[in-house]
Formats: C-alpha cells, sequence, structure tokens
C-alpha cells in the first residue's frame, strides 16, 4: 500500500491532546500546540480530507490506521502547552504536582499517569502527497 505525507499549509495548525490515566482511574488532559509538523499514513487510497470550520482529528479520521501502526507523525517547536483539564475533586496540592510536573517535563509518567489517548487536531487546509520511497 502507498504512503502519504499530510503537511498543514499554515503554521501553528497543530493541537495534540493526550488524555493521561492513573491506576486510581483519575484523568487529565494535557494539550501541545505545534508551529509546524507533518503526518505519515499508509491507505489503499489518496486521502480525500475536509478541513471543517473546527478542524479534524486526524487520529479519529485515520482511526483503523492508527490502530494498525500505519499513522505516524513528526511534529516540531512546541509553542505553547498546558493542563487542558483536571478533576474537579482534586485536591489543591496534588494539582499543584500535577502542574510542576507538567511544566518541568511535559510528561506526567514520573507520577504513574499514562496516556491511554491521543487526538492530533489540524485547523487548516493540508497539502497531501505521495510520500517518497
Amino acid at each position: 500500500m502507498p504512503r502519504y505525507t499530510l503537511k498543514p499549509k499554515c503554521a501553528k495548525s497543530i493541537s495534540e491532546f493526550d488524555v493521561w490515566t492513573n491506576d486510581a482511574d483519575e484523568r487529565v488532559v494535557t494539550v501541545q500546540h505545534w508551529r509546524s509538523g507533518e503526518f505519515s499514513v499508509v491507505c489503499d487510497n489518496k486521502p480525500d480530507i475536509e478541513v471543517g470550520e473546527d478542524g479534524i482529528d486526524l487520529t479519529d479520521y485515520f482511526q483503523t490506521e492508527y490502530e494498525a501502526g500505519n499513522f505516524s507523525h513528526i511534529l516540531n517547536d512546541c509553542y505553547y502547552s498546558q493542563i487542558h483539564s483536571c478533576p474537579d475533586n482534586t485536591r489543591r496540592k496534588r494539582r499543584e504536582r500535577i502542574d510542576d510536573l507538567w511544566e518541568e517535563q511535559q510528561d506526567l509518567g514520573e507520577d504513574g499517569w499514562y496516556i491511554t489517548s491521543t487526538e492530533m487536531w489540524v485547523f487548516c487546509e493540508m497539502t497531501i502527497q505521495l510520500a517518497a520511497e
């Protein structure tokens, strides 16, 4: 099957949302905004993607390819990153620890969190080309 490369036409148009979970079944969502990047997908036919006003989640659009390991990305220059949501009942000290850990490392794994899902959102039109082998 052919491999296609998808590149957003505009800078600052990619957002990555990660859902982190721990053994207590708590959920934290982080977001990172990227200046540029490209996506690679192996599929039967050239993708025909309409990016709507609200953007498109490429991991959802290419869910089958994503789950089969045929969807990948390279992201460049994170210009903004934050905790997007945290449970409302999180104690202040725990919330501060989560915030500090994310600010220092952009990784919550040190405290036993692990990523359970990822969304890769693009908010502009993309060029889609057959990848060079």
